[in-house]
């Protein structure tokens, strides 16, 4: 079906302000209205609606476990600080010493860091990836001289 051609050019101007490149091939002759939904005639349902069901249902799950992972995380830079304090290198040479320091400063900075960058770089990802990478930091970031003072208190 052809559209009908107005007689004034400049009502065909106006006629096209309410029609969009490819309502044809949609099967749409007539304007569309303001806020009406479309979908493309070849495409089938957009994929688009269901993506953002799943995404907003497992939003207060990811909220919450990244949540309880920085809690978890905030434990573990405690736990190295106070690992730091209960060991010392042992030696009265300048260069040993500095080198001493600089690792338990990088102890102590580890933990805040990988929680910063998995968050960071997991942002676009699903949640079990998150999950996956902020468990792995736990097991790698444990403060290994904080457990034997655990155990036998």
């Amino acid at each position: 079906m052809a559209r009908p051609t107005p007689s004034d050019p400049g009502d065909l101007e106006d006629e096209d302000a309410f029609h969009w490149a490819g309502d044809e091939v949609g099967g749409r002759e007539s304007a569309r209205l303001p806020g009406e939904q479309i979908q493309d005639a070849v495409a089938g349902p957009s994929a688009d609606v269901a993506s953002e069901d799943t995404g907003s249902r497992s939003r207060p799950v990811r909220a919450l476990l990244t949540v309880l992972f920085a809690i978890l995380y905030l434990a573990l830079t405690v736990g190295w600080i106070l690992g730091v304090g209960y060991a010392s290198s042992g030696t009265a040479e300048l260069l040993p010493e500095i080198l001493w320091q600089f690792a338990e400063f990088t102890a102590i900075v580890a933990a805040p860091l990988w929680f910063g960058a998995t968050v960071l770089l997991t942002r676009d990802t699903r949640t079990a990836a998150r999950v996956g990478w902020l468990a792995l930091g736990v097991g790698v970031l444990l403060p290994w001289p904080v457990l034997p003072l655990l155990v036998l208190s």
